[in-house]
């Protein structure tokens, strides 16, 4: 009992304190005429990632990336292994994002696609000097290029702003988006979806990166809200296949009491229906390749929820369907799979062309080491579950090899003929 008093009491002070270390503006009752898009930060043009890069470290010199990572710190027990992990996080990061926008009202949060380079990260430009940096420094740990280099952070001491790959070097491999649709496909709950991506590729990014990055104050690193942009991401494709995701949540919270779309989110005490849609009111945005919620007026029946998405989906994707050689016939699910196929492909060959010569085997490609029960405990998350995932992404990654050994075999075989 006495534990349980002391983490409510932790949690009240961190929530007073957060509340005084950075504005707390209030989620406006509409949107805007025109819908804002969150986009892959290593597609926006150099003037807008510039910009981006501008906001975020007039946000650190004003304290308020501190000011993140101790509110997620403080109620990291009520956020993350139960099913206010999806609706709080979409709340955090609008709430990132609209501080963005006090600066530069035309500044939008890009996501980070680790699933491009998730057989070699180190390879991804957004680990780099050109972005937001890599590896900390041998003996401090501290970013010393790209966006971050050379960040303080005061919460929870004064130190650099880390990172620390789990393997020296390397950051292990990250999940394939392969893996991640096999989630999308075989989860029909909110509470299994939620725990699937949350024990599995949402947390081998934080093991990986290390440092600051796998504490509960890793909100103090910029790069947390652009992973975190991707998880939501995902989420929404989830949630546009079927339009009652919208609607309905269900699973608990980490009080075991039942999680509903009227439940409140802690810290902002706003029900969690109000973050189901990622264009409903207040949050007004929508990701680059996923098909748009309905709009909460088109909520008056089930059934024309229905019709109202369907629509909508086959409406924003019949250009990509057409460009895939669908014919315009193609569901949104099957033109998003098609794409990131595409670019899956294209980094893989990216990362033979690093690490293999002309003339070599091709060696297999690796899945993620399982992150261990001691870590995952430490961070609220499932070791069950973790394991079911594990083994999962192992089974994806064998399937990927197989299928690069048929292709090579028959290459083989026609260059004999």
């Amino acid at each position: 009992m006495l534990k349980y008093i002391c983490i409510l009491f932790a949690a009240i002070v961190g929530e007073v304190m957060a509340k005084s270390m950075f504005p707390m503006p209030r989620l406006p009752n509409s949107c805007p005429q025109e819908t804002f898009v969150r986009r892959d930060v290593v597609s926006l043009p150099p003037e807008d990632l510039q910009r981006f890069i501008r906001v975020v470290r007039e946000m650190h010199r004003r304290g308020w990336m501190d000011g993140f990572g101790s509110m997620h710190d403080h109620i990291s027990h009520q956020i993350h292994g139960n099913e206010q992990f999806f609706a709080w996080h979409r709340r955090f990061l609008r709430h990132f994002e609209m501080l963005m926008q006090e600066i530069d009202p035309g500044v939008m949060l890009p996501y980070w696609n680790w699933g491009t380079y998730w057989q070699s990260p180190m390879a991804d430009p957004v680990l780099t000097g050109a972005y937001f940096g890599g590896n900390g420094r041998p003996g401090d740990n501290c970013v010393m290029e790209g966006a971050q280099a050379r960040w303080g952070r005061n919460y929870p001491t004064r130190n650099c702003l880390t990172r620390r790959f789990r393997y020296g070097a390397s950051t292990g491999a990250f999940w394939p988006m392969r893996a991640v649709r096999d989630v999308m496909n075989s989860a029909v709950t909110h509470a299994q979806f939620r725990s699937r991506i949350e024990n599995g590729a949402h947390g081998i990014v934080h093991l990986g990166l290390g440092g600051d990055f796998e504490t509960m104050y890793a909100p103090v690193d910029v790069l947390f809200f652009m992973h975190h942009a991707m998880i939501d991401k995902i989420w929404a494709e989830w949630q546009s296949r079927d339009p009652l995701r919208y609607r309905n949540v269900d699973g608990y919270d980490s009080a075991r009491a039942p999680v509903t779309s009227s439940s409140l989110m802690p810290f902002y005490s706003e029900e969690v229906g109000t973050a189901l849609a990622t264009n409903g009111p207040g949050y007004c945005y929508v990701y680059d390749d996923v098909p748009a919620a309905p709009t909460a007026a088109m909520f008056k029946s089930s059934r024309r929820a229905a019709f109202v998405v369907l629509k909508a989906m086959v409406n924003s994707t019949a250009a990509a369907t057409a460009a895939a050689g669908e014919g315009g016939s193609g569901t949104a699910a099957d033109a998003i799979a098609a794409a990131d196929e595409d670019t899956e492909n294209e980094a893989l060959a990216e990362f033979r062309r690093v690490k293999h010569s002309a003339n070599s085997t091709m060696a297999d490609f690796l899945p993620p080491s399982p992150m261990t029960p001691e870590w995952l405990k430490g961070r609220h998350m499932d070791v069950a579950e973790a394991a079911r995932m594990q083994a999962l992404v192992n089974k994806v990654v064998a399937q990927i090899n197989s299928e690069r050994r048929q292709k090579r075999a028959a290459a083989a075989a026609a260059k004999a003929a």
